[in-house]
């Protein structure tokens, strides 16, 4: 299996918003030391449940401060942005961290955002799918002209370069609707699967979903293991693991449930994010699946973070980036459950164990 590391840095009301972000460039370049293969950050804005609104400065710093894991975004909302800077700051990353970028993109989902920026979230994925193309043909040589429903110009030289031909890796984050995952595998892009709006009860599904209509397309796909996001937290005893975190983030939670979607300030879901329509029924539906089949969170000791990645890796999930511990806990636990995840964890599912531990 393959390990990561996520966050869009939720901001725990006790603690300072600065000190967020410096504890989290902390834990990032630890992550990296001990041996994590990818880091993904997350671009939110105008709430707690993520501070990372300057997500290409944020991450200039992070190819500073690591030099062997892959750096990525997830995600960058594409909407908010003008594509071809999208195009030069992920060119400039690429550079810096000598061609270790990968660039996640999405459409966005949370009204109250799409508000602040000013931007029409009715728009959101014709404007998602035309900015993606300009990002992608930006970084191919000479210059560049492109006139599209939102984007009108001609003979430009987008510069630099990126380090990585024809560019940095593109994931796409997806909801869990077909309609979007099957976007993804027609123009053959591995996709990010999970999040705060599912659980890993739907991951397999999803997984399933997308190699099934990469065959479709007939896009190679079998050497391809999707990314999926999970909570992590690895402590001494199962009562630390599950007592140090309870409760952490209840307040963000409570607000994210307020502004964590597309509904405009009346309850009405645009026609565009129809499938939000039964979102928390069906996240309650994949939960008790989820359970039935043996699917638990990844908190605990590392045997037991051990057996429940097990079953993860039988439902064919082969690659977690994982957000450690909780927003508000103390950075020495949270560094502590770093070490314990890539020490006692990690090597128990590499090719050859590097570690006698048992799991």
């Amino acid at each position: 299996m393959r390990f990561g590391m996520f966050d869009v840095i939720r901001w725990h009301q006790d603690v300072e918003g600065s000190e967020t972000l410096t504890n989290a460039l902390e834990q990032v370049e630890y992550a990296d030391s001990l041996g994590i293969q990818d880091i993904w950050l997350g671009e939110h804005h105008f709430s707690r449940h993520g501070i990372l609104s300057g997500i290409f400065s944020f991450m200039g710093a992070v190819a500073a401060r690591t030099t062997s894991a892959r750096i990525g975004t997830s995600i960058v909302i594409l909407p908010f942005h003008n594509p071809v800077q999208v195009a030069e700051e992920a060119a400039t990353i690429d550079i810096l961290s000598n061609g270790r970028f990968n660039l996640g993109v999405g459409a966005g989902y949370q009204a109250q955002e799409f508000h602040g920026m000013g931007i029409d979230i009715t728009k959101s994925r014709e404007l998602f799918k035309e900015y993606l193309e300009v990002v992608q043909k930006c970084w191919e040589d000479g210059k560049l002209t492109y006139k599209g429903e939102y984007v009108d110009i001609e003979d430009i030289w987008v510069i630099p370069k990126p380090v990585q031909k024809p560019g940095p890796p593109i994931y796409i984050a997806v909801s869990t609707s077909p309609e979007s995952v099957d976007y993804a595998a027609k123009i053959g892009v591995p996709i990010l699967v999970g999040g705060p709006t599912t659980t890993l009860g739907q991951t397999p599904r999803v997984v399933r979903m997308w190699h099934e209509r990469m065959e479709h397309y007939g896009n190679p796909h079998e050497h391809i293991d999707l990314p999926v996001s999970a909570n992590v937290y690895v402590a001494p005893t199962m009562e630390e693991a599950e007592s140090d975190i309870a409760g952490l983030e209840a307040l963000i939670n409570e607000e994210f449930h307020r502004i964590g979607n597309p509904a405009d300030k009346n309850g009405v879901i645009p026609d565009n994010y129809k499938h939000w329509a039964h979102r928390d029924r069906d996240r309650q539906i994949a939960a008790e699946r989820a359970r039935q089949e043996g699917i638990r969170p990844l908190v605990g000791t590392p045997e037991v973070v051990c057996e429940r990645l097990e079953v993860l890796r039988s439902k064919g999930i082969e690659r977690i980036f994982g957000k450690f511990g909780a927003a508000g806990l103390d950075q020495d636990k949270t560094l502590r459950c770093i070490e314990m995840f890539t020490k006692e964890v990690m090597p128990e599912f590499a090719e050859e164990p590097v570690s006698a531990a048992a799991c």
